[in-house]
């Protein structure tokens, strides 16, 4: 069952179509306890209950998009409107803008048209300086929600005082009329937006970045994209260590080109192995040499594989030889000493 949103920008008589938002039923690779299950949305049991799921969206100022929330249900949404009302875009300012804080590669169709200055600029009439709001919400039932047993020993669904965790990942950004440009700020932080942490104030206008920093914590806060990756990557995914962040711009590399718009005709053209394959990041220059080496070991092991079965088929055929050989000079050898033996005792005699 997914989420219907309807976008509100203008319709046009062109035709209908939809944008989903699909993040699977989980997205984070945060592992679950044993024997963990939990109903989502569509009354199915999604695997992992303890990983992250995709739960609401919002876009504040930005664009033509005043204050909108977007529910997702079981990790879907579908953005239901009229072309060019707005679906694709939409989905371009969220996700993975969020998850990657590249501003380089929002446009859904790779052509770099969409920038975040011109997103900001698009609206603005009459704002001399635009502040606006991207966020997305994250939820996944805690530990004590989903490790329950019930009495057959299968695990029980949450119940409704189960324990919930939410985490919302945003982006803060300032249009400046004056220079035309846009200035980002990044957060992630535990509280959700319309309960907890209002991003519009009393006169319904969008927060300032020194309150919010208030609101949320200072240190939560952060200008740097790089920073922000690297949060999401361990706190989200649960990607830490060597190699993470080459498996982390895998995976932002594979949302990217399964978001593309017409992803679904050249699926149903046959063409998705290539689809994927299109989608793997490319090797490492470590990973290449040291697949290289090990190619070059197994080249190695045959020629020496090769080199002994030769010598074990020369030993075999000498020995062959060399036994037929020993046989008739010890048989030859028997019947001279029989021989001699039986002269002996003819002599004695």
């Amino acid at each position: 069952m997914s989420a219907t949103t309807t976008t509100p920008s203008p319709a046009e008589p062109d035709g209908t179509a939809d944008v989903v938002a699909d993040a699977g039923a989980d997205i984070a690779a945060v592992p679950a306890p044993d024997g963990a299950a939990f109903p989502g949305a569509d009354g199915q049991g999604a695997p992992h209950p303890h990983r992250w799921r995709l739960h609401r969206a919002g876009i504040v100022n930005v664009w033509h998009y005043w204050a909108e929330t977007f529910q997702f249900s079981g990790g879907r949404m579908v953005l239901r409107g009229t072309n060019g009302s707005g679906k694709s875009r939409a989905l371009e300012m969220l996700l993975p803008f969020v998850l990657d804080a590249d501003r380089r590669r929002m446009d859904s169709t790779g052509s770099g048209k969409v920038r975040l200055d011109e997103l900001m600029k698009v609206g603005a009439e009459g704002q001399g300086n635009r502040l606006g709001y991207l966020w997305v919400e994250l939820a996944r039932d805690g530990e004590r929600s989903c490790g329950e047993r019930d009495g057959d020993g299968g695990a029980q669904a949450p119940g409704p005082d189960a324990a919930r965790e939410y985490l919302t990942l945003g982006a803060l950004v300032r249009w400046s009329a004056s220079s035309g440009e846009a200035r980002v700020w990044y957060f992630t932080t535990p509280l959700r937006v319309g309960h907890d942490l209002e991003l519009l104030d009393a006169a319904r206008q969008p927060m300032p970045r020194e309150r919010l920093a208030e609101l949320i914590g200072a240190d939560r806060l952060t200008e740097n994209p790089e920073t922000h990756r690297e949060r999401v990557r361990a706190t989200v995914f649960g990607l830490t260590g060597p190699g993470a962040r080459e498996r982390y711009d895998g995976l932002l590399q594979l949302i990217r080109t399964l978001r593309s718009p017409d992803v679904g005709n050249r699926i149903e053209e046959g063409n998705l192995p290539r689809i994927l394959s299109d989608a793997l990041p490319p090797l490492s220059e470590e990973t290449l040499n040291d697949a290289g080496g090990r190619l070059d070991d197994l080249s190695e092991s045959r020629e020496s594989q090769r080199r002994l079965s030769a010598a074990l088929e020369h030993v075999t055929t000498f020995l062959g030889t060399y036994s037929r050989y020993a046989a008739t000079e010890l048989g030859a050898t028997a019947g001279r000493a029989a021989g001699a033996a039986d002269a002996a005792r003819a002599a004695a005699e």
